[in-house]
């Protein structure tokens, strides 16, 4: 800045600050350049929460199909793992897990079995329900006497 008299610079120095070094007027953000930050922000924070919410959504599905999973290959192992018992059908529910286990004797042509005594080749299938539509079967095959 000149002075008008003389045509000389102004006495004064530029402001500085605590540190000692000379403050630029123009440092620092507008009140806009802060809200567009701020705006940009929020809406790249509810991606992300929505994105972790669905995270969680999938982690509980897969935790109800792997309890599923668990349930029906325990039925199936009482099922068919004892051959002092007779194969039955039957149902329960185990908590919000409906299941079901379903015995028929196996149709196919390769089951037909010739022996002395009578044999039958059995198709055993164990089906865990829950919710609407979600359900799990896992099926086997168990040789037994033909009166069981």
């Amino acid at each position: 800045m000149r002075f008008a008299s003389i045509g000389s610079r102004a006495g004064s120095r530029p402001p500085r600050s605590t540190d000692g070094l000379p403050v630029d007027a123009a440092a620092g953000f507008t009140l806009l350049e802060t809200l567009t930050a701020l705006t940009i922000l929020a809406i790249a924070l509810v991606g992300l929460f929505e994105a972790q919410a669905r995270g969680l959504r999938a982690a509980g599905a897969a935790d109800e199909y792997a309890e599923a999973r668990l349930i029906a290959q325990g039925l199936l192992a009482d099922a068919v793992g004892d051959w002092s018992s007779p194969l039955v059908a039957r149902n329960g529910s185990d908590g919000k897990f409906a299941w079901s286990i379903d015995v028929a004797e196996e149709a196919a042509p390769w089951a037909a079995l010739s022996a002395k005594t009578p044999w039958r080749l059995n198709h055993v299938r164990v089906t865990v329900a829950w919710d609407k539509d979600r359900r799990i079967t896992l099926d086997t095959l168990k040789l037994g006497r033909a009166h069981e």
